[in-house]
Parts: structure tokens; C-alpha cells; sequence
């Protein structure tokens, strides 16, 4: 039987596929900027895709230890351009908002069904997700300051590698 509602477990079902689509949209980023030449910066987002990666095994294992059924959601393909490095800044932003935002709602679902293991779990992620935040607003601070323009971009690229 499993110690979690319904309610609780399909939104967790919902979060992993928005965990691992954040870790496809990372390498998606992170192959996009390596083709142009931007290796130093590319290789954040590397980083960011293992990092969501472990977040979606979180949830994996979490789902699990409450013997809740897994679903695994479908995930959407990751098909953007970018006209320039402030596209991809926003592009991250967006996605650690909304990832932000969406651990806050299921941890106020536990909450309401008194359900402590998965609040907690919640509190962990969302304090996982305060660094990320933190990350993708330099980033997107970076990029406003170069005005998007890729020939900046090269020499932030070029100073990573430093």
C-alpha cells in the first residue's frame, strides 16, 4: 500500500519529467554552444545536466521508498534557436523558476495532507534549487551586461578558460 495519495504521487510523476526535461534542455544547450565554439560556457550546462539528472533520481527514489507507482511521463523534445546569448540566459532562467515553483506547490500538497516524508523531501529540492537560482540569474546577469552580442560572448567564454 502506498504511503502517499494519488494527487501527491502524480504530481511527483509530473516533477521527474520536468526534472529530466530540464536535463535534455541543458544538453541540448550545452551541444548548441559547443557547435559555436563556446566550450568553457557549454561545459556549465554539462554540469547543470547531471545536476538535474540526480534531481530526477530524487524523486525516482522517493516515489519508490513510498512504494507509489512510477509513471514515467512523456518528455518533450528540446527544439530552440537562439538568436544570442541572452536567449539562452532566459531559456535557463524560465526553467529554474518554474522548476522553483512547482517544488514550492507539492510541498504545500504535502503540507496540506500531512504528509512530512515528502515535505521534506520538497524543502531539500527547493533548497538544492536556491543555488540553481542563483547560477542562472549571474548567468542572465552576464549576458545583459554583453547585450547578447555573440562576439562578447567569446571573450566571457575565453575568461572561463583561464
Amino acid at each position: 500500500m502506498p504511503l502517499i495519495s494519488d494527487e501527491l504521487r502524480e504530481a511527483l510523476n509530473s516533477q521527474w519529467s520536468e526534472e529530466v526535461y530540464n536535463s535534455h534542455l541543458y544538453l541540448f544547450v550545452y551541444a548548441y554552444l559547443k557547435n559555436k565554439g563556446f566550450d568553457n560556457i557549454a561545459s556549465h550546462f554539462k554540469g547543470q545536466h547531471g545536476e538535474e539528472q540526480t534531481h530526477a533520481q530524487m524523486i525516482l527514489d522517493l516515489l519508490t521508498d513510498l512504494n507509489a507507482d512510477f509513471d514515467s511521463p512523456a518528455i518533450e523534445p528540446c527544439r530552440m534557436s537562439f538568436n544570442s546569448i541572452l536567449d539562452v540566459a532566459s531559456a535557463y532562467i524560465e526553467r529554474e523558476i518554474g522548476t522553483t515553483t512547482s517544488l514550492n506547490e507539492i510541498k504545500q500538497m504535502a503540507i496540506d495532507e500531512n504528509n512530512p516524508v515528502i515535505e521534506e523531501r520538497m524543502r531539500e529540492m527547493i533548497k538544492l534549487q536556491q543555488h540553481e537560482y542563483e547560477e542562472a540569474t549571474g548567468f542572465m546577469d552576464k549576458a545583459q551586461i554583453l547585450g547578447g552580442d555573440w562576439k562578447a560572448t567569446l571573450l566571457w567564454d575565453a575568461a572561463l578558460g583561464d
